[in-house]
C-alpha cells in the first residue's frame, strides 16, 4: 500500500514533474510505463483523487494541501 499524500507533496520526482521539470517530466513518464500507472504511492493516490500521478488535483481538493 502507497501514501497518496506522499506522491502529492513529498515525491522527489512526481512533484517536480507536476510543476513543469523536464527532466523529471520524462523520468516520471518511464517509471509510468515501467510500473503500469506509476509507483505504490502514485497508484494510491489515483485510488484517494481519482487523478494519475502525472496529473494535477481538480480544484475541489485544491485546499487540502
Amino acid at each position: 500500500m502507497g501514501d497518496p499524500d506522499f506522491c502529492e507533496m513529498k515525491c522527489p520526482i512526481c512533484t517536480r514533474a507536476r510543476q513543469g521539470n523536464r527532466l523529471a517530466q520524462f523520468v516520471q513518464k518511464i517509471e509510468m510505463l515501467v510500473t503500469f500507472g506509476g509507483c505504490p504511492n502514485g497508484r494510491a493516490r489515483y485510488r484517494k483523487y481519482g487523478v494519475r500521478p502525472n496529473e494535477p488535483l481538480p480544484q475541489e481538493y485544491g485546499e487540502e494541501k
